[in-house]
């Protein structure tokens, strides 16, 4: 059912902290699963990726059930996408948020304009786009 795309090593070198992302389109949803921190280093590392992902013609999807810091770095990248994608009709959501990257969604109301999902699964079971086999 998944498609694994991509996947995306990014590297902190000034803390030796290592992320790996992975991407995965389901049906007409492009997932972007983070790990670690979303932060100014590692928007740096993905910058071309983020930009590359602003060109897809699908939903996307952040998963970030395993990030456990945000910066204005990480919400910039998040709000850039959100504003290209819904110019081009389509949507950006976000799954997954807790403990910081939850109170700062909440604190700056981006929840209130993105829609935020308990986990990946709980998007799916509200998607229109959800496709079953018959």
């Amino acid at each position: 059912m998944a498609q694994t795309l991509q996947h995306l090593l990014c590297i902190n070198f000034k803390g030796g902290f290592i992320m790996l992302n992975e991407t995965y389109k389901i049906n007409n949803d492009f997932i972007i699963k983070l790990n670690g921190n979303f932060d100014a280093d590692s928007v740096k590392v993905m910058k071309d990726d983020i930009e590359a992902y602003s060109t897809l013609n699908t939903n996307i999807i952040f998963d970030l059930e395993q990030v456990l810091f945000i910066d204005s770095s990480g919400i910039g990248a998040i709000v850039y996408l959100y504003k290209r994608m819904v110019a081009k009709g389509f949507s950006v959501s976000v799954s997954g948020l807790t403990q910081q990257p939850l109170e700062l969604f909440q604190m700056l109301f981006l929840d209130k304009t993105i829609n935020c999902y308990q986990s990946i699964n709980g998007y799916f079971e509200t998607s229109p786009n959800l496709q079953v086999a018959s």
